[in-house]
């Protein structure tokens, strides 16, 4: 429950976990990157639900084929995802696609698709399970515009409805008498909140909706973008701006779900609670990658020592060490990964390749943590730390720590550390 709390709360005052983490603090210990959020056009589908006309996207598939027509279909990737064919049957909806009938819109070429319910209705899931409606032969065939009309076809055997066994995952952006929030400012920057809505246009003229797309990263430290459409919790829903659907937080221990790390506290950034962007456990064309992100939340057990991770080798280590705990925080958010602009993906790759030769040299000259060190029998007073950090001690218990040379003076001034000068006084 604690981190369902923070994540809730989803503002910097209800992370504060140690003396350290005030404002004054964390101003010293940021890593902001460039292009952390920008925006992507989505093509928009129509259908029906209950007899109006709905809009939606369509991102992943868990049939391959399926995931490729629907590509083609609509001009953007709708990615294979084979994991969504374990998302259980309680986090799911019923969509029907027609292969016969009147020719239209539909992506087989005929009617469009109808669901069996839109947002607010507690059926609703943008996780649909498939199913292939053919009119019989000998039928005249018409528009159907709700479940309750395919069902009453059926049942006078003017058609025949057959579950393709396939998932697709397909979040509603307008619907009868609703939409997802739009942002009030739709201007973007790399500081731009979370909150407050995740699409800036919604334009059913042109058959469009325009997402913001957040940046992270996959669980090899490459660059992701992925936007975010619904929540199982309702304050996290409330406070992203988006779609609160409590039946998709039935894939929260389930294989059609996925790791994605938040963290909570330490270096400050463009991630979700303030701190540094998260990273996947997955990433799209990977065996378990998914869109329903089980929300791990990340906390340094000391923010004053944390360091600019970018992948999941790099998570598992620090928790070796002792040095952050991870912990379920209880949520399914929905963020399809997206390809943005190259223009954004020039920009993110060139600065992955400084990064990436950064660390190169810097691994030449790692160290290990102290606390580490010391259990190797170094005495406190000769832990190394790398090149670009200084030794200073923990003024509560005298136990050392590497910082950023630039963050000592400050972190004297409040009292929370000693310098090794200071301490050799004593």
């Amino acid at each position: 429950m604690k981190n369902i709390k923070i994540l809730i709360a989803f503002t910097l005052t209800a992370l504060i976990a140690s003396p350290l983490l005030n404002a004054s603090a964390m101003e010293m210990m940021e890593h902001k990157l460039t292009n952390a959020n920008v925006p992507v056009i989505i093509p928009l589908t129509k259908g029906y639900v209950g007899g109006s006309e709905v809009f939606y996207i369509s991102t992943e598939a868990s049939d391959e084929s399926l995931a490729n027509h629907l590509t083609e279909f609509s001009g953007f990737r709708v990615a294979y995802t084979p994991a969504l064919q374990k998302t259980p049957a309680d986090a799911l909806a019923q969509i029907y696609a027609f292969e016969n009938g009147i020719k239209g819109p539909g992506p087989l070429g005929f009617q469009s698709n109808v669901a069996d319910s839109q947002p607010g209705d507690p059926n609703y899931s943008p996780l649909w399970a498939v199913n292939i409606v053919k009119w019989n032969d000998g039928v005249t065939p018409r528009e159907l515009k709700s479940q309750v009309e395919i069902l009453e076809a059926q049942t006078n055997d003017e058609l025949t409805v057959t579950p393709s066994g396939f998932i697709v995952n397909c979040p509603f952006v307008q619907w009868e008498g609703g939409s997802l929030q739009v942002r009030e400012d739709a201007t973007l920057t790399d500081e731009t909140p979370y909150g407050g809505g995740q699409v800036l246009e919604i334009d059913t003229e042109n058959m469009t909706v325009t997402f913001v797309a957040h940046r992270g990263f996959g669980p090899d430290g490459s660059t992701i973008f992925y936007i975010a459409t619904d929540a199982s919790v309702k304050d996290v829903a409330d406070m992203l701006g988006v779609l609160f659907v409590e039946k998709t937080g039935a894939a929260l221990i389930s294989g059609a779900s996925s790791d994605l790390y938040v963290f909570t506290n330490g270096i400050e950034g463009s991630g979700p609670m303030g701190f540094q962007a998260s990273i996947g456990s997955t990433n799209v064309g990977g065996e378990f990658y998914s869109p329903l992100w089980r929300i791990q939340a990340a906390t340094w057990a000391d923010p004053a020592s944390a360091e600019f991770l970018t992948t999941t080798s790099q998570i598992t280590s620090a928790g070796s060490e002792g040095a952050l705990q991870t912990e379920v925080a209880g949520v399914i958010v929905n963020c399809p990964f997206v390809e943005v602009g190259e223009e954004f993906m020039k920009d993110e790759q060139m600065m992955e390749d400084k990064m990436m030769k950064k660390d190169s040299m810097m691994e030449k000259e790692h160290m290990d943590p102290p606390r580490k060190q010391m259990a190797m029998g170094v005495d406190a007073h000769d832990i190394k730390c790398n090149a670009d950090l200084k030794l200073v001690f923990k003024a509560t218990n005298g136990m050392p720590a590497c910082v950023k040379p630039s963050s000592v003076d400050r972190l004297v001034e409040i009292g929370w550390a000693a310098s090794p000068e200071a301490m050799m006084e004593k």
